[in-house]
């Protein structure tokens, strides 16, 4: 949505200095560096924190968080989580499950009798599988409240638990289902059992409330910027709307490799299951490697785009938020390069920035992937769609010709001589058509 009375100005590039000498002596080599460059080019702005056993190795803001009036982004500046709050939500979830207070698959109309569909589960809301319709636009989720868009659910776009759909009214039934449960507001919950930071608060209703944040935006020719922001008047929770910073968003991260969030990890970390399929999202919301012990979540929202990750063998976290639009070739590439560098590869670092993806269109047809696994990209509802492992994920058309598949968290562009081009955190490889194979 574009904020109307944009003000146009030129964009002004600086970064802001660590937040303490401890934390810049342990920083990984050659980070600053880079992400400065990429600030410099006007490719990035925002800020990026890593938290490691020994606490906080690297703080730094770059750019600014209001290029309108000139105020730097730093590591403590408030910004709209976005989809980074489903997390949040599913282990306060998980939480209860494990006390015995919730079970998955119970109806989740036995917690919360106002949900209109029978037949759908905890455990279909926690898997992106109850197929809730809702429309993800300023006017129709303006100053609705969760129980409003609960009560009000459509008819589901398939039986529960039959295929992927991404949702945020699942996340936004979630939260209200907490607060029936525990009895107190779903922030006093999370806060209080799933150790998200105390200053963390739900942003206000009117965005001018919403003082010292960071203000989404864009560029437009002519080397100027335009506002790209949050949207006005809302006030659900569950699948976003955190006001968080990104040094919150890597304490919160820390508490997945600390004693406090580690009794639900392995159940947060496995793969949800629809018809019987593992998906690419765990139970907990969260992307994870192969074994569950790396894993991270992305939220993205008009001109913010973030990231959590954390590592339990490393004992680390990395939280990084940007509020300029990144390009989408760079989305994915920058995220994988701040990987590079906490795991002290800073050389794949700078590769992974000197070449973003590709704009190239992505072809349909089954191809092989390097990995010899077996993919089919084809059309579904006029949108296109990526079938692996016997589960459909509507991809999502966010350059001109690449694609973002939720569910799997990869970026797909064309190949050379009509292949595929398949780049996930985890996963860089080429696919070619399975014809093309002798």
């Amino acid at each position: 949505m574009r904020t109307k009375g944009v003000r146009l100005v030129p964009l002004l590039v600086i970064a802001s200095i660590a937040t303490s000498t401890g934390a810049a002596a342990r920083e990984p080599v050659g980070l600053h560096s880079a992400l400065d460059q990429l600030t410099r080019q006007r490719k990035f702005s925002g800020s990026v924190v890593i938290r490691g056993s020994d606490g906080v190795r690297f703080a730094r803001g770059y750019g600014m968080a209001d290029p309108f009036a000139g105020r730097p982004f730093t590591p403590d500046t408030p910004a709209d989580s976005a989809s980074l709050a489903k997390p949040v939500t599913s282990a306060a979830v998980l939480l209860l499950v494990r006390d015995g207070d919730i079970e998955l698959d119970a109806p989740v109309q036995r917690y919360l009798p106002l949900f209109p569909h029978a037949s759908t589960t905890v455990r279909h809301l926690l898997s992106h599988s109850a197929g809730l319709p809702l429309r993800d636009s300023a006017e129709s989720l303006a100053n609705k409240s969760n129980a409003s868009l609960v009560a009000n659910a459509g008819t589901p776009l398939f039986p529960p638990g039959t295929a992927f759909n991404y949702c945020n009214l699942c996340s936004i039934t979630l939260a209200l289902l907490i607060e029936r449960v525990a009895g107190v507001h779903f922030l006093e919950f999370v806060k209080d059992r799933v150790r998200v930071p105390r200053a963390v608060t739900l942003r206000p209703q009117r965005l001018a409330d919403w003082t010292g944040r960071a203000i989404g935006y864009r560029p437009v020719p002519g080397g100027q910027i335009e506002r790209f922001d949050s949207w006005e008047g809302e006030v659900f929770y569950g699948p976003g709307n955190f006001s968080i910073s990104t040094a919150q968003l890597a304490e919160w991260g820390s508490e997945w490799w600390q004693s406090r969030l580690t009794p639900i990890r392995e159940m947060a970390a496995t793969p949800a299951r629809i018809s019987g399929k593992g998906s690419g999202l765990s139970l907990g919301n969260w992307y994870c490697a192969r074994g569950g012990r790396r894993c991270h979540y992305l939220g993205h929202h008009e001109g913010f785009h973030h990231m959590l990750y954390w590592d339990a063998d490393r004992r680390v976290s990395v939280a990084m938020m940007s509020n300029n639009t990144l390009a989408p070739g760079l989305q994915q590439r920058l995220q994988r390069a701040l990987v590079a560098f906490v795991e002290g590869r800073p050389q794949a670092g700078r590769r992974e920035l000197e070449t973003p993806l590709a704009e190239a269109q992505v072809p349909l047809g089954r191809f092989k992937l390097a990995s010899g696994e077996i993919v089919d990209i084809n059309v579904r509802d006029k949108r296109a769609s990526v079938r692996r492992a016997g589960i459909d994920y509507p991809a999502y058309l966010i350059g001109s010709h690449i694609s973002y598949v939720p569910g799997l968290d990869v970026y797909l562009a064309g190949g050379p001589k009509d292949g595929l081009r398949w780049l996930s955190l985890y996963e860089d490889m080429q696919g070619r058509r399975k014809s093309e194979r002798k």
